[in-house]
């Protein structure tokens, strides 16, 4: 199950903006002005992707709906900008530059994260900014009508989600539904995207559309992340944007077929160790799972049938959960009785993606990699089919 379907319509609502860097300017400037609060607090935070962390870059005071923020940054950023009391936030994209935001609390979207451990707050819908071509360039992008066509398509699908209840099978068909018609436009994104970095290597805007386009595009070929990559030059190549890109490109590199697998120990259910390497010398294959997961739990009978087929002949399977809760894990594998190797992944840092996913870069289960018998990578998909093909040339039937 895809995990980027869980959060696709709530990104896509998301807006920032984008400014470009001044010649004669050393550091940025923000004037703001505020419709619906008179006075506060007003932090600026960065965010940092890797660990999902914010971190206050600047602050100030709000008077009579006006703030004013000055510094210095590094290299251009996608940021948040946060007024107290209340929580209200949104985004822009801060440089070395003079630039005016405006915002208005009418029309705001409020949660509550309580649950989540952040609390209530509101995120402002309308707000602009001027100064920044990177801002009117990324605007462009989320407004161009070919773009916004899929607007009623998704919510039409989000209907039909809300509809289907608690059945499952429904459920998925939406997701199924969803997925097709993200795959239409992401590969117009595609195009759209190649199409500006063509015309602007540089530009920081470029670099920021296509790693919010890599953030949802979970099986984007490493060829292409890495041509795409090497179009961008100057202020683009030191953004954090591309920096991230880039570290996600060395970590793909390395669980590409060809590549001896990561190596890793992991905890069984009676709490003893297994770690990968000690299967080497059979085919193994890694079945990223999850006792949620309901193509994950539909696709466990074929693997039994493949498990009893191939095991006598040096075939290994080990199954790694994606559960955070052992109590689900026990649960599921109660239910479920596989013959197999069973570990559960660890989650060293609260609402990040488990450990030995990440290392093997699973944005989404189930996945699957089988492995030779020396441990190097044969195949990983998250296509059963791929995996039976794989073994019936590995061993003859």
């Amino acid at each position: 199950m895809k995990k980027t379907i869980l959060n696709c319509l709530a990104a896509s609502l998301m807006l920032a903006g984008c400014s470009n860097k001044s010649a004669d300017q050393s550091g940025y400037v923000i004037n703001g002005s505020l419709k619906g609060i008179s006075s506060g607090t007003i932090k600026l935070q960065s965010y940092n992707e890797d660990d999902r962390s914010s971190k206050t870059v600047d602050s100030g005071t709000v008077t009579n709906g006006t703030f004013k923020l000055q510094g210095q940054l590094d290299a251009p950023q996608m940021m948040t900008l946060t007024i107290e009391p209340g929580k209200w936030s949104f985004n822009v994209f801060v440089d070395n530059a003079t630039v005016t935001v405006t915002a208005d609390t009418a029309g705001a979207e409020h949660y509550d994260y309580t649950k989540y451990g952040e609390g209530k707050g509101a995120q402002l819908k309308k707000f602009t900014e001027q100064g920044s071509k990177n801002y009117d360039d990324w605007m462009a992008y989320q407004n161009d009508p070919g773009q916004k066509k899929f607007d009623p398509v998704y919510a039409e699908l989000d209907k039909k989600f809300k509809a289907a209840g608690n059945n499952v099978d429904a459920q998925y068909k939406v997701r199924d539904q969803m997925d097709s018609v993200r795959k239409v436009q992401q590969a117009w994104q595609k195009t759209k995207i190649d199409e500006y970095i063509t015309k602007n290597p540089s530009s920081v805007a470029g670099v920021y559309m296509f790693n919010n386009l890599y953030q949802f595009s979970s099986d984007m070929p490493v060829t292409t992340l890495e041509a795409t990559l090497n179009k961008f030059t100057g202020e683009a190549k030191s953004s954090a944007y591309y920096k991230s890109l880039a570290a996600s490109l060395a970590k793909l590199k390395a669980v590409q077929p060809g590549a001896v697998a990561p190596d890793f120990t992991l905890l069984k259910r009676d709490s003893s160790k297994y770690t990968l390497s000690s299967t080497r010398g059979k085919y193994t294959m890694i079945d990223f799972w999850a006792s949620w997961c309901h193509p994950c739990r539909q696709a466990i009978p074929h693997w039994k049938s493949v498990y009893q087929k191939y095991n006598a002949k040096g075939f290994e399977i080990v199954s790694v959960s994606d559960d955070s809760k052992w109590k689900d894990w026990f649960k599921a594998m109660d239910v479920e009785k596989m013959p197999w190797t069973q570990v559960c992944d660890e989650f060293p840092i609260k609402n990040m993606p488990s450990r030995i996913g990440s290392l093997y870069m699973t944005t989404y289960i189930p996945y699957y990699v089988l492995l030779d018998k020396e441990g190097k990578i044969l195949v990983s998909s998250g296509d059963e089919k791929k995996i039976d093909e794989k073994l019936k040339e590995v061993f003859g039937s």
